[in-house]
Protein backbone atom coordinates (compact mmCIF):
# COMPACT_ATOMS: atom_id res chain seq x y z
CA UNK A 1 0.00 0.00 0.00
CA UNK A 2 1.56 3.27 -1.03
CA UNK A 3 1.27 6.26 1.20
CA UNK A 4 -1.81 8.36 0.40
CA UNK A 5 -0.99 12.02 0.25
CA UNK A 6 -2.47 13.99 3.12
CA UNK A 7 -3.47 17.60 3.45
CA UNK A 8 -0.22 18.38 5.25
CA UNK A 9 3.00 19.22 3.37
CA UNK A 10 5.68 17.26 5.23
CA UNK A 11 8.51 19.17 3.53
CA UNK A 12 7.04 22.46 4.66
CA UNK A 13 6.53 21.07 8.17
CA UNK A 14 10.10 19.81 8.22
CA UNK A 15 11.52 23.23 7.47
CA UNK A 16 9.95 24.60 10.67
CA UNK A 17 10.18 21.49 12.83
CA UNK A 18 12.25 20.64 15.84
CA UNK A 19 13.82 17.24 15.52
CA UNK A 20 13.31 14.84 18.40
CA UNK A 21 15.47 11.86 19.16
CA UNK A 22 15.17 8.76 17.00
CA UNK A 23 13.16 5.94 18.54
CA UNK A 24 12.58 2.30 17.77
CA UNK A 25 8.80 1.96 18.00
CA UNK A 26 6.53 5.02 17.93
CA UNK A 27 2.98 4.45 19.18
CA UNK A 28 0.29 6.97 18.19
CA UNK A 29 -2.47 6.92 20.80
CA UNK A 30 -2.45 6.32 24.54
CA UNK A 31 -5.75 4.49 24.87
CA UNK A 32 -6.12 0.82 25.82
CA UNK A 33 -4.32 -0.54 22.74
CA UNK A 34 -1.50 2.00 22.86
CA UNK A 35 -0.79 1.58 26.58
CA UNK A 36 -1.05 -2.21 26.35
CA UNK A 37 1.49 -2.24 23.51
CA UNK A 38 3.84 0.08 25.42
CA UNK A 39 3.59 -2.25 28.42
CA UNK A 40 4.19 -5.37 26.31
CA UNK A 41 7.28 -3.84 24.71
CA UNK A 42 8.53 -2.49 28.03
CA UNK A 43 8.31 -6.03 29.43
CA UNK A 44 10.50 -7.20 26.56
CA UNK A 45 13.02 -4.33 26.90
CA UNK A 46 12.11 -2.96 23.47
CA UNK A 47 12.50 0.82 23.07
CA UNK A 48 9.17 2.51 22.37
CA UNK A 49 7.37 5.78 22.97
CA UNK A 50 3.66 6.71 23.15
CA UNK A 51 2.38 9.96 21.67
CA UNK A 52 -1.02 10.88 23.11
CA UNK A 53 -3.19 13.72 21.80
CA UNK A 54 -4.72 14.71 25.15
CA UNK A 55 -2.85 16.41 27.98
CA UNK A 56 -2.49 14.23 31.11
CA UNK A 57 -5.27 16.15 32.89
CA UNK A 58 -7.71 15.41 30.08
CA UNK A 59 -7.10 11.74 29.31
CA UNK A 60 -10.02 10.16 27.49
CA UNK A 61 -12.89 8.67 29.47
CA UNK A 62 -15.34 6.77 27.31
CA UNK A 63 -18.00 6.38 30.05
CA UNK A 64 -18.22 2.71 29.14
CA UNK A 65 -17.35 -0.71 30.48
CA UNK A 66 -15.14 -3.46 29.12
CA UNK A 67 -15.85 -7.17 29.48
CA UNK A 68 -12.71 -9.29 29.59
CA UNK A 69 -13.36 -12.90 28.60
CA UNK A 70 -11.01 -15.84 28.25
CA UNK A 71 -9.35 -14.59 25.06
CA UNK A 72 -8.73 -11.22 26.72
CA UNK A 73 -7.33 -12.86 29.84
CA UNK A 74 -4.96 -14.97 27.72
CA UNK A 75 -3.81 -11.95 25.71
CA UNK A 76 -3.29 -9.75 28.78
CA UNK A 77 -1.29 -12.45 30.52
CA UNK A 78 0.83 -12.70 27.38
CA UNK A 79 1.38 -8.95 27.51
CA UNK A 80 2.53 -9.02 31.13
CA UNK A 81 2.52 -12.13 33.30
CA UNK A 82 0.26 -11.60 36.31
CA UNK A 83 -1.43 -8.52 34.84
CA UNK A 84 -4.96 -9.87 35.23
CA UNK A 85 -4.53 -10.30 38.99
CA UNK A 86 -4.74 -6.49 39.27
CA UNK A 87 -8.03 -6.27 37.36
CA UNK A 88 -10.71 -7.75 39.69
CA UNK A 89 -9.91 -5.11 42.32
CA UNK A 90 -10.78 -2.45 39.72
CA UNK A 91 -14.07 -4.05 38.67
CA UNK A 92 -16.03 -7.24 39.27
CA UNK A 93 -16.33 -10.78 37.99
CA UNK A 94 -19.48 -11.23 35.93
CA UNK A 95 -21.86 -13.70 37.57
CA UNK A 96 -24.83 -13.83 35.21
CA UNK A 97 -26.39 -12.32 32.11
CA UNK A 98 -30.15 -11.72 31.98
CA UNK A 99 -31.90 -11.08 28.67
CA UNK A 100 -35.54 -10.14 28.17
CA UNK A 101 -37.64 -9.26 25.11
CA UNK A 102 -40.79 -7.16 25.34
CA UNK A 103 -43.58 -7.02 22.75
CA UNK A 104 -46.24 -4.41 23.50
CA UNK A 105 -46.92 -4.86 27.22
CA UNK A 106 -45.84 -8.49 27.49
CA UNK A 107 -42.47 -10.08 28.27
CA UNK A 108 -42.28 -12.62 25.42
CA UNK A 109 -38.88 -14.13 26.12
CA UNK A 110 -36.56 -14.20 29.12
CA UNK A 111 -33.31 -16.07 29.76
CA UNK A 112 -30.59 -16.18 32.41
CA UNK A 113 -27.06 -17.34 31.63
CA UNK A 114 -24.88 -18.22 34.60
CA UNK A 115 -21.23 -17.30 33.96
CA UNK A 116 -18.50 -19.74 34.99
CA UNK A 117 -16.62 -18.10 37.90
CA UNK A 118 -13.46 -16.33 36.75
CA UNK A 119 -14.25 -16.44 33.01
CA UNK A 120 -15.50 -12.86 32.56
CA UNK A 121 -14.43 -9.65 34.28
CA UNK A 122 -16.28 -6.33 33.97
CA UNK A 123 -14.38 -3.06 34.42
CA UNK A 124 -15.00 0.53 33.54
CA UNK A 125 -12.89 1.65 30.59
CA UNK A 126 -11.26 4.26 32.83
CA UNK A 127 -10.34 1.69 35.50
CA UNK A 128 -8.77 -0.64 32.95
CA UNK A 129 -6.88 2.28 31.39
CA UNK A 130 -5.64 3.28 34.86
CA UNK A 131 -4.34 -0.25 35.55
CA UNK A 132 -2.39 -0.36 32.28
CA UNK A 133 -1.11 3.18 32.83
CA UNK A 134 0.21 2.28 36.30
CA UNK A 135 2.69 -0.18 34.79
CA UNK A 136 4.05 1.98 31.96
CA UNK A 137 7.05 4.19 32.66
CA UNK A 138 6.25 7.93 32.47
CA UNK A 139 9.37 8.42 30.38
CA UNK A 140 7.72 6.42 27.60
CA UNK A 141 4.73 8.77 27.16
CA UNK A 142 4.46 12.25 25.63
CA UNK A 143 1.10 14.01 26.08
CA UNK A 144 -0.45 16.79 23.99
CA UNK A 145 1.14 15.39 20.82
CA UNK A 146 -1.24 15.35 17.83
CA UNK A 147 -0.08 13.49 14.75
CA UNK A 148 -0.20 15.64 11.62
CA UNK A 149 1.39 13.32 9.09
CA UNK A 150 4.08 10.73 8.46
CA UNK A 151 6.38 10.07 5.52
CA UNK A 152 8.82 7.28 4.65
CA UNK A 153 12.54 7.93 5.06
CA UNK A 154 14.93 7.09 2.22
CA UNK A 155 17.21 5.28 4.64
CA UNK A 156 14.29 3.23 6.06
CA UNK A 157 11.69 3.84 8.72
CA UNK A 158 9.40 6.86 8.82
CA UNK A 159 9.29 10.40 10.09
CA UNK A 160 6.24 11.33 12.15
CA UNK A 161 5.22 14.99 12.48
CA UNK A 162 3.47 16.06 15.68
CA UNK A 163 1.92 19.31 16.82
CA UNK A 164 2.75 19.85 20.49
CA UNK A 165 3.03 22.71 23.03
CA UNK A 166 6.09 24.93 23.11
CA UNK A 167 7.44 24.72 26.63
CA UNK A 168 6.78 27.76 28.79
CA UNK A 169 4.38 29.37 26.30
CA UNK A 170 0.85 28.97 24.95
CA UNK A 171 2.24 28.54 21.44
CA UNK A 172 2.70 25.29 19.56
CA UNK A 173 5.59 23.78 17.70
CA UNK A 174 6.09 21.02 15.18
CA UNK A 175 8.23 18.09 16.25
CA UNK A 176 9.48 15.43 13.88
CA UNK A 177 10.38 12.00 15.23
CA UNK A 178 12.15 9.28 13.25
CA UNK A 179 10.83 5.77 13.96
CA UNK A 180 11.80 2.35 12.72
CA UNK A 181 8.13 1.42 13.07
CA UNK A 182 5.12 3.69 13.63
CA UNK A 183 2.05 2.05 15.17
CA UNK A 184 -1.39 3.61 14.71
CA UNK A 185 -3.21 2.72 17.93
CA UNK A 186 -5.27 5.88 17.80
CA UNK A 187 -8.78 4.48 17.74
CA UNK A 188 -11.73 4.59 15.39
CA UNK A 189 -10.96 8.19 14.29
CA UNK A 190 -7.32 7.26 13.63
CA UNK A 191 -5.13 9.97 12.08
CA UNK A 192 -2.77 7.24 10.90
CA UNK A 193 -5.56 5.43 9.06
CA UNK A 194 -6.80 8.71 7.61
CA UNK A 195 -3.49 9.18 5.82
CA UNK A 196 -2.97 5.51 5.05
CA UNK A 197 -6.44 4.66 3.70
CA UNK A 198 -8.45 7.87 3.57
CA UNK A 199 -11.78 6.34 4.62
CA UNK A 200 -14.08 7.36 7.48
CA UNK A 201 -15.98 5.42 10.16
CA UNK A 202 -19.33 3.97 9.09
CA UNK A 203 -22.51 4.98 10.92
CA UNK A 204 -24.48 1.88 11.89
CA UNK A 205 -27.79 3.74 12.18
CA UNK A 206 -27.99 3.35 15.93
CA UNK A 207 -27.66 5.93 18.66
CA UNK A 208 -26.92 5.43 22.32
CA UNK A 209 -27.19 7.35 25.54
CA UNK A 210 -25.20 6.00 28.47
CA UNK A 211 -23.77 6.92 31.86
CA UNK A 212 -21.50 5.42 34.47
CA UNK A 213 -22.95 6.16 37.90
CA UNK A 214 -20.94 5.78 41.10
CA UNK A 215 -23.15 3.25 42.83
CA UNK A 216 -21.13 1.20 45.37
CA UNK A 217 -24.25 0.12 47.28
CA UNK A 218 -26.26 -0.84 44.18
CA UNK A 219 -29.08 1.62 44.84
CA UNK A 220 -29.65 2.75 41.25
CA UNK A 221 -31.49 -0.33 39.98
CA UNK A 222 -33.17 -2.71 42.43
CA UNK A 223 -32.92 -5.77 40.16
CA UNK A 224 -29.14 -5.47 39.60
CA UNK A 225 -26.61 -7.37 41.70
CA UNK A 226 -22.82 -7.13 41.72
CA UNK A 227 -21.31 -8.46 38.51
CA UNK A 228 -24.65 -8.80 36.71
CA UNK A 229 -25.55 -7.68 33.21
CA UNK A 230 -29.22 -7.14 32.34
CA UNK A 231 -30.51 -6.30 28.86
CA UNK A 232 -34.10 -5.61 27.86
CA UNK A 233 -35.25 -5.13 24.26
CA UNK A 234 -38.60 -3.69 23.19
CA UNK A 235 -39.18 -5.17 19.74
CA UNK A 236 -41.93 -2.86 18.51
CA UNK A 237 -39.76 0.27 18.71
CA UNK A 238 -36.39 -1.54 18.45
CA UNK A 239 -35.18 0.00 21.69
CA UNK A 240 -32.65 -1.72 23.97
CA UNK A 241 -31.81 -0.81 27.55
CA UNK A 242 -28.88 -2.44 29.35
CA UNK A 243 -27.60 -2.14 32.91
CA UNK A 244 -24.41 -3.63 34.25
CA UNK A 245 -22.42 -3.58 37.47
CA UNK A 246 -18.65 -3.10 37.39
CA UNK A 247 -17.72 -2.99 41.05
CA UNK A 248 -18.41 0.48 42.42
CA UNK A 249 -20.07 1.66 39.21
CA UNK A 250 -23.34 0.93 37.48
CA UNK A 251 -23.57 1.49 33.74
CA UNK A 252 -26.85 2.10 31.99
CA UNK A 253 -27.05 2.28 28.23
CA UNK A 254 -30.01 3.04 25.99
CA UNK A 255 -29.79 2.14 22.29
CA UNK A 256 -32.27 3.18 19.61
CA UNK A 257 -32.37 2.33 15.92
CA UNK A 258 -32.15 5.30 13.55
CA UNK A 259 -33.04 3.77 10.16
CA UNK A 260 -33.29 7.10 8.30
CA UNK A 261 -30.33 8.74 10.03
CA UNK A 262 -32.55 11.70 10.89
CA UNK A 263 -32.01 11.57 14.66
CA UNK A 264 -28.23 11.50 14.36
CA UNK A 265 -28.05 14.30 11.84
CA UNK A 266 -30.37 16.58 13.81
CA UNK A 267 -28.78 16.53 17.27
CA UNK A 268 -25.36 14.93 17.24
CA UNK A 269 -21.92 15.98 16.21
CA UNK A 270 -19.83 13.35 14.44
CA UNK A 271 -18.04 12.23 17.58
CA UNK A 272 -19.12 11.30 21.08
CA UNK A 273 -20.41 14.13 23.26
CA UNK A 274 -20.82 14.14 27.03
CA UNK A 275 -23.11 16.34 29.10
CA UNK A 276 -24.55 18.06 26.06
CA UNK A 277 -27.53 20.26 26.88
CA UNK A 278 -30.78 18.34 26.50
CA UNK A 279 -29.19 14.87 26.30
CA UNK A 280 -31.14 13.63 29.33
CA UNK A 281 -34.47 14.72 27.86
CA UNK A 282 -33.57 13.18 24.50
CA UNK A 283 -32.82 9.87 26.25
CA UNK A 284 -36.12 9.93 28.13
CA UNK A 285 -38.01 10.65 24.90
CA UNK A 286 -36.83 7.30 23.49
CA UNK A 287 -38.87 5.53 26.19
CA UNK A 288 -42.15 7.22 25.24
CA UNK A 289 -44.83 4.67 24.49
CA UNK A 290 -42.93 1.73 26.03
CA UNK A 291 -44.83 0.07 28.85
CA UNK A 292 -43.20 -1.72 31.81
CA UNK A 293 -40.10 0.50 31.69
CA UNK A 294 -40.94 2.91 34.51
CA UNK A 295 -37.98 1.61 36.52
CA UNK A 296 -35.65 2.41 33.62
CA UNK A 297 -37.07 5.91 33.34
CA UNK A 298 -36.23 6.40 37.02
CA UNK A 299 -32.62 5.37 36.38
CA UNK A 300 -32.20 8.05 33.72
CA UNK A 301 -34.04 10.64 35.81
CA UNK A 302 -31.70 9.91 38.75
CA UNK A 303 -28.62 10.53 36.58
CA UNK A 304 -27.01 13.95 36.31
CA UNK A 305 -27.05 15.27 32.75
CA UNK A 306 -23.37 16.18 32.97
CA UNK A 307 -22.32 12.50 32.94
CA UNK A 308 -24.66 11.29 30.19
CA UNK A 309 -22.90 10.47 26.94
CA UNK A 310 -24.54 10.57 23.50
CA UNK A 311 -22.92 8.82 20.58
CA UNK A 312 -23.52 7.41 17.18
CA UNK A 313 -22.57 3.75 16.97
CA UNK A 314 -19.85 3.43 14.36
CA UNK A 315 -17.57 0.76 12.97
CA UNK A 316 -14.82 0.43 10.36
CA UNK A 317 -14.97 -1.62 7.18
CA UNK A 318 -12.45 -4.48 7.03
CA UNK A 319 -9.12 -3.88 5.31
CA UNK A 320 -6.97 -6.35 3.38
CA UNK A 321 -3.82 -4.60 4.54
CA UNK A 322 -2.98 -2.73 7.75
CA UNK A 323 0.52 -1.54 6.81
CA UNK A 324 2.09 1.26 4.80
CA UNK A 325 5.52 2.69 3.94
CA UNK A 326 7.02 -0.74 3.14
CA UNK A 327 5.95 -2.16 6.48
CA UNK A 328 7.14 0.75 8.64
CA UNK A 329 3.63 1.96 9.54
CA UNK A 330 1.03 -0.40 11.01
CA UNK A 331 -2.53 -0.14 12.35
CA UNK A 332 -3.80 -2.06 15.39
CA UNK A 333 -6.97 -2.11 17.50
CA UNK A 334 -9.94 0.07 16.55
CA UNK A 335 -7.81 1.94 14.02
CA UNK A 336 -7.60 -1.32 12.07
CA UNK A 337 -10.86 -3.10 12.87
CA UNK A 338 -13.37 -1.13 14.97
CA UNK A 339 -16.54 -3.20 15.21
CA UNK A 340 -20.11 -3.03 16.50
CA UNK A 341 -20.13 -3.21 20.29
CA UNK A 342 -22.77 -5.94 20.49
CA UNK A 343 -20.46 -8.98 20.69
CA UNK A 344 -18.16 -7.12 23.11
CA UNK A 345 -14.87 -7.93 21.37
CA UNK A 346 -13.48 -4.46 20.59
CA UNK A 347 -10.97 -4.24 23.44
CA UNK A 348 -10.33 -7.98 23.43
CA UNK A 349 -9.34 -8.03 19.76
CA UNK A 350 -7.02 -5.07 20.42
CA UNK A 351 -5.31 -6.96 23.26
CA UNK A 352 -4.91 -9.95 20.95
CA UNK A 353 -3.24 -7.63 18.41
CA UNK A 354 -0.86 -6.34 21.06
CA UNK A 355 0.02 -9.83 22.30
CA UNK A 356 0.82 -11.17 18.83
CA UNK A 357 2.68 -8.05 17.68
CA UNK A 358 4.84 -7.91 20.80
CA UNK A 359 5.89 -11.54 20.30
CA UNK A 360 6.89 -10.82 16.71
CA UNK A 361 8.71 -7.60 17.60
CA UNK A 362 10.60 -9.44 20.31
CA UNK A 363 12.04 -11.68 17.59
CA UNK A 364 12.76 -8.66 15.37
CA UNK A 365 14.59 -6.93 18.21
CA UNK A 366 17.08 -9.80 18.23
CA UNK A 367 18.07 -8.62 14.74
CA UNK A 368 18.35 -5.00 15.96
CA UNK A 369 15.20 -4.17 13.98
CA UNK A 370 16.77 -4.57 10.59
CA UNK A 371 14.64 -3.68 7.57
CA UNK A 372 14.08 -7.35 6.87
CA UNK A 373 13.13 -8.24 10.45
CA UNK A 374 10.57 -5.42 10.70
CA UNK A 375 9.03 -6.24 7.33
CA UNK A 376 8.78 -9.91 8.28
CA UNK A 377 7.19 -9.11 11.66
CA UNK A 378 4.59 -6.82 10.06
CA UNK A 379 3.80 -9.27 7.26
CA UNK A 380 3.41 -12.18 9.68
CA UNK A 381 1.27 -10.05 12.00
CA UNK A 382 -1.11 -9.26 9.15
CA UNK A 383 -1.27 -12.93 8.15
CA UNK A 384 -2.24 -13.90 11.71
CA UNK A 385 -4.59 -11.10 12.58
CA UNK A 386 -6.47 -9.92 9.49
CA UNK A 387 -8.35 -13.19 8.77
CA UNK A 388 -9.49 -13.44 12.40
CA UNK A 389 -10.59 -9.83 12.81
CA UNK A 390 -12.39 -9.86 9.46
CA UNK A 391 -14.51 -12.73 10.74
CA UNK A 392 -15.06 -10.87 14.01
CA UNK A 393 -16.07 -7.71 12.14
CA UNK A 394 -18.47 -9.65 9.92
CA UNK A 395 -20.08 -11.33 12.93
CA UNK A 396 -20.41 -7.96 14.64
CA UNK A 397 -22.08 -6.51 11.53
CA UNK A 398 -24.33 -9.57 11.39
CA UNK A 399 -25.33 -9.08 15.02
CA UNK A 400 -26.69 -5.58 14.30
CA UNK A 401 -29.59 -7.38 12.56
CA UNK A 402 -29.88 -4.38 10.23
CA UNK A 403 -30.34 -5.74 6.68
CA UNK A 404 -27.95 -3.36 4.91
CA UNK A 405 -25.08 -4.34 7.21
CA UNK A 406 -25.56 -8.10 6.97
CA UNK A 407 -22.68 -10.05 5.38
CA UNK A 408 -23.62 -12.02 2.28
CA UNK A 409 -23.28 -15.42 3.97
CA UNK A 410 -25.98 -14.49 6.51
CA UNK A 411 -28.65 -13.32 4.05
CA UNK A 412 -30.75 -16.49 4.04
CA UNK A 413 -30.10 -18.10 7.41
CA UNK A 414 -32.90 -19.98 9.13
CA UNK A 415 -33.55 -19.60 12.86
CA UNK A 416 -31.70 -22.88 13.39
CA UNK A 417 -28.77 -21.61 11.32
CA UNK A 418 -28.56 -18.47 13.45
CA UNK A 419 -28.31 -20.53 16.61
CA UNK A 420 -25.46 -22.45 14.99
CA UNK A 421 -23.65 -19.22 14.03
CA UNK A 422 -23.79 -17.93 17.59
CA UNK A 423 -22.74 -21.25 19.07
CA UNK A 424 -19.71 -21.55 16.77
CA UNK A 425 -18.63 -17.97 17.44
CA UNK A 426 -18.84 -18.44 21.23
CA UNK A 427 -16.75 -21.58 20.90
CA UNK A 428 -14.08 -20.15 18.59
CA UNK A 429 -13.37 -16.73 20.14
CA UNK A 430 -12.39 -17.83 23.69
CA UNK A 431 -10.03 -20.52 22.30
CA UNK A 432 -7.46 -17.82 21.37
CA UNK A 433 -4.60 -18.16 20.47
CA UNK A 434 -5.54 -21.53 18.95
CA UNK A 435 -7.00 -21.52 15.44
CA UNK A 436 -6.47 -17.77 15.14
CA UNK A 437 -7.17 -17.52 11.44
CA UNK A 438 -10.30 -19.63 11.60
CA UNK A 439 -11.82 -22.76 13.07
CA UNK A 440 -11.64 -25.65 10.58
CA UNK A 441 -14.32 -27.46 12.59
CA UNK A 442 -16.75 -24.56 12.09
CA UNK A 443 -19.19 -23.98 9.25
CA UNK A 444 -19.27 -20.19 9.46
CA UNK A 445 -15.82 -19.32 10.88
CA UNK A 446 -13.46 -21.60 8.96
Amino acid sequence: MSTISCNVDCDELGSNAERGEEIGIGIVGGGLAGLALALALQERNIPCHVFETHPPSMSADTSSIVGIGLNGITALEGIKLGLTTALPQAGAYCTKVKLATLIDTEVSDCSVQEIVPGELMILTWKSLHRVLDSFVSRSRISFSHRLLAYKPCKQGGVEAYFKCPKEGTEDHRIKVVACKLLIGADGIWSAVRKQMVGDAPRYLKMRTWSALVHDPHLKLFDELEKGEFIMQTEKRTVTTFATSNAGDYTLWSLRKMDPTGEMANSVLEERTTRGRHGCKQRALQQLDGIELWDDLRKIIEATGEEIITERKIMDRLPLNKWSDADGHVLLIGDAAHAQFVGPGQGAMSAFEDVHQLSLLLEVASGSSFSEESIQYAVKRFEELRIPRTKKMQEYASYSTMIPEFQPEWSQHLTAEDRLKVNEEYRKWIPAYPNKQQGDPDSIYFQ
